[in-house]
């Protein structure tokens, strides 16, 4: 089995009509393989994949889009909240193009949200997911924290200087020099080499004037708004599915209690279906962009498994 490492240039973009405007990605294979559509995490582009991807088999159709209001993709009208039950419709509208009625899914951080949502709400379609560093999908709060939780998600949303700049859009975004943006990356993402601040960059910047940049994302994404799920009730939604899911879990955030409050999430046991495994590899958030190669055997012969049954 040959790894998409030989099939570098194969990779092709692509955009797709939607009502707001157009979702944009990339591709990876043979459109004529299994499907695994991938979505990155919050203000990430799709670009972001490209190391994990280039280690995975190639007997698959790799797609990755950018959400919307990050990368290539247009940003939901202005004023509108983000959501994530407001970013499922992106990944409908992609399968729907595509006209899957199966595939896989491999998502981080935000994508997995997404991706959980679609799950739930259009059951059956997802064959296996794989979910990289999934902290998003297990934010919970207490009863006594909702007031907090709304004043930041809503109530700062509406705030007089806040909603200008969300509806704005990115062109009243920062402007920077490129070195002072390949720092702001190295230290947000823990980059410690130049092929992948490349990946990283293609697609996160676009030039603003005056030999200057700026992030293509949708200043409202900075504000994705998290669902206020206690402990139990989140466990019973995400449990329910029967779909195989592993998920890749980054040790620097594990050992800092990211998950205390959703021990579900580190024991299999706990997911009732007999579905669900995981694995903890050192690393930061982005591990799967950083060092892809602690997790691409895990997720190939993950994937495999569903390809031979096929067969």
């Amino acid at each position: 089995m040959r790894t998409m490492a030989s099939l570098v240039n194969t990779e092709k973009t692509f955009t797709i009509n939607v009502p707001w405007g157009k979702i944009a990605g990339v591709t990876w294979g043979n459109s004529s393989d299994p499907p695994v559509l991938m979505a990155p995490g919050r203000l990430v582009p799709c670009t972001s994949f490209r190391p994990l991807v280039q280690l995975l088999p190639d007997c698959f159709f790799y797609v990755a889009i950018d959400l919307p209001g990050n990368g290539y993709s247009d940003r939901l009208p202005p004023g509108i909240r983000y959501s994530y039950f407001d970013l499922v419709p992106a990944i409908e509208k992609v399968v729907k193009h595509f006209k899957w009625e199966k595939l896989m899914y491999v998502a981080h951080s935000l994508g997995t949200v997404v991706g959980a949502y679609f799950d739930l709400a259009y059951p059956g379609r997802f064959t296996r997911v794989v979910h990289l560093d999934p902290i998003p999908l297990y934010f919970t709060i207490t009863p006594q924290q909702f007031e907090g939780w709304y004043k930041e998600f809503f109530g700062d949303h509406y705030d007089d200087a806040k909603y200008a700049k969300y509806v704005l859009g990115k062109e009243t975004a920062p402007k920077y020099k490129l070195d002072d943006i390949k720092i702001k990356l190295k230290e947000a993402h823990h980059i410690t080499n130049e092929e992948t601040l490349e990946h990283i960059l293609d697609r996160y910047i676009e030039p603003a004037g005056d030999g200057l940049y700026r992030f293509t994302y949708d200043q409202s994404m900075k504000n994705t708004t998290l669902t206020p799920f206690s402990p139990s009730n989140l466990q019973g939604l995400l449990t329910y599915t029967k779909v195989p899911i592993f998920a890749v879990f980054a040790k620097n955030v594990v050992d800092r209690g990211v998950y205390s409050k959703v021990p579900f999430a580190l024991d299999s046991n706990s997911w009732p279906n007999g579905n669900y495994k995981f694995k903890i590899v050192d690393g930061y958030h982005d591990v799967h962009m950083t060092n892809p190669e602690y997790m691409a055997d895990d997720i190939s012969k993950f994937l495999l498994e569903e390809f031979r049954a096929k067969l």
